[in-house]
């Protein structure tokens, strides 16, 4: 698969890490074969959920369906071709800022 989409929520002192375990699992079982959802990773005060695809709008849309409403306001949703560093913002949209992953 050509991309990855990364779905990122910064670590806090209110941070349920139950909600997303339980997030990736879901994502896990309810993806399809078209998006694999390839575990996550944990440091420099963030999760992230990594996503391998080749259609990362869509993964996206079927993902940011399944997020806790709890969750969205802290949520940020980026992807890439695989093996670059150029992000691509798709949730908080037309975002500017430098996305950073461990």
């Amino acid at each position: 698969m050509k991309y990855q989409l990364i779905i990122q929520f910064p670590v806090t002192e209110e941070f349920d890490f139950d909600a997303i375990i339980e997030l990736e699992t879901r994502l896990t079982l309810e993806m399809g074969v078209d998006h694999i959802v390839d575990g996550h990773n944990f440091g420099a005060g963030e999760i992230n959920i990594i996503i391998q695809t080749d259609n990362p709008e869509t993964a996206f849309e079927k993902a940011f369906d399944m997020v806790d409403v709890n969750l969205i306001s802290t949520l940020r949703i980026v992807y890439r071709i695989k093996e670059t560093d150029e992000f691509i913002w798709l949730y908080p949209a037309n975002n500017k800022d430098k996305f950073y992953t461990q």
